[in-house]
């Protein structure tokens, strides 16, 4: 578990410093409803769905914006959530299993918990290589610390991958909240003198 809180602090503190260190190539912030991309991201890295709130809000402040940001904060924390279980379930057994390798390892031709009483031993009386890689029984799989092990990190990786992309989501959903997405578009066109005080003609490309 200390494992665990050590990566999911690392990966909020890197989510955190990449949002403050992210320059913005287009000037977003609405000067009247006071509004700021890079506290989206922060907003998502302290806690979850914090900074699809606070663009929901923002999306709230404008009249003329369709788009919503509000239901992305369920499938955010369905993810975490079915991260977080399978984590804990792989974690859980992983312990087990190593908690009756080094039972066996001490009291041959015995066993700590029920659940591995069928897990075949060697000569001498330790399930070694069964309780490490698992077995097979029939069509039935019974697997090892290895195996919960991999699951376990797999999906804790998944759970700080889920918390990444909640970070990034906000931060880029954020541009779109002051982003002007009028279709009154103009084009004009006018005389200029080109490098080399060549003539030419400057085509340019108004958004109202």
């Amino acid at each position: 578990m200390t494992k665990f809180f050590v990566t999911s602090g690392l990966i909020l503190f890197i989510s955190t410093s990449f949002a403050f260190g992210w320059k913005d190539s287009l000037d977003v912030n609405h000067p009247e409803f006071g509004y700021n991309t890079k506290r989206a991201a922060i907003l998502s890295a302290i806690l979850p769905g914090a900074g699809q709130i606070y663009n929901e809000i923002g999306y709230r402040n404008f009249s003329n914006k369709k788009h919503r940001a509000w239901w992305k904060v369920p499938l955010i924390y369905g993810g975490l959530g079915a991260c977080g279980y399978f984590f804990y379930h792989n974690n859980k057994f992983a312990n087990l299993t190593r908690q009756e390798y080094l039972y066996q390892i001490d009291n041959p031709n015995s066993y700590l918990d029920a659940r591995f009483k069928n897990y075949p031993k060697d000569a001498n009386g330790i399930a070694e290589t069964s309780l490490i890689q698992g077995y097979t029984l029939g069509e039935v799989e019974f697997r090892g610390y290895d195996s919960y092990a991999n699951k376990r990190d797999l999906f804790l990786f998944a759970f700080i991958g889920v918390w990444g992309l909640n970070v990034i989501e906000a931060y880029v959903d954020a541009h779109f909240v002051t982003f002007d997405v009028s279709e009154d578009l103009s084009m004009s066109w006018h005389p200029t003198i080109l490098a080399g005080n060549n003539p030419g003609i400057r085509l340019a490309f108004d958004f109202n």
